[in-house]
């Protein structure tokens, strides 16, 4: 599945921060019973202009993650 694709689908699905790994903050939620998830930043270049709240759900469209994985459906872009 594109990043488009991913997007399109899931875009409007809510997600909070949970965890931060290797320069990735990973934000997670929950659509149709399933468990959603997905990462934003990716190098250290990228992680230094995002503004990460652990309680505050925004939709997956604003975060414009360069990954994410939702059941069979993921993708991995950079």
């Amino acid at each position: 599945m594109s990043k488009y694709e991913f997007i399109e689908k899931y875009g409007d699905v809510k997600v909070k921060f949970v965890s931060y790994y290797k320069f990735t903050f990973v934000y997670q939620g929950e659509v149709d019973g399933k468990t959603i998830t997905v990462g934003i930043g990716g190098n250290a270049d990228d992680i230094y202009r995002l503004d990460v709240s652990p309680d505050i759900e925004i939709s997956i469209v604003d975060l414009d993650p360069h990954t994410g994985n939702c059941g069979e459906d993921d993708f991995y872009e950079y």
